[in-house]
């Protein structure tokens, strides 16, 4: 009896099991030095691996990458939002540079060489 259950749980499973959309916000910050100017604060939205809309501190302002992403980077433009994601620049990046200039990159090693034949 507990076999059938199992069978028949794992073929329900299979055959009543949906594929799923994600959606998924990415957030980066890139840089070259630790000067404000030397910062871009980059904002992606993507929908089932397909980035519709960007945000670019370099740029300013959202840019729509199909129909959906378009409308909605004109709303965002209009509104608060654009504000918000302009400030993260500074509140979000400048704090993180630091940190990561200061633990990582200012730290080096000499590199070694191994030659095997």
């Amino acid at each position: 009896m507990a076999s059938f259950f199992l069978s028949f749980s794992l073929f329900f499973i299979t055959v009543c099991a949906e594929d799923g959309f994600r959606y998924y916000v990415v957030s980066s910050c890139e840089f070259n030095s630790t000067e404000l100017n030397g910062i871009e604060y980059t904002e992606s939205f993507l929908y089932n691996k397909l980035e519709f809309i960007t945000f670019r501190s370099s740029v300013g302002k959202y840019v729509g990458y199909t129909a959906f992403g378009e409308k909605n980077a004109e709303r965002w433009n209009n509104g608060p939002e654009v504000v918000q994601r302009r400030a993260r620049k500074e509140t979000y990046c400048l704090n993180n540079v630091g940190i990561d200039t200061e633990r990582a990159l200012t730290k080096s090693v000499e590199p070694t060489v191994r030659l095997h034949s």
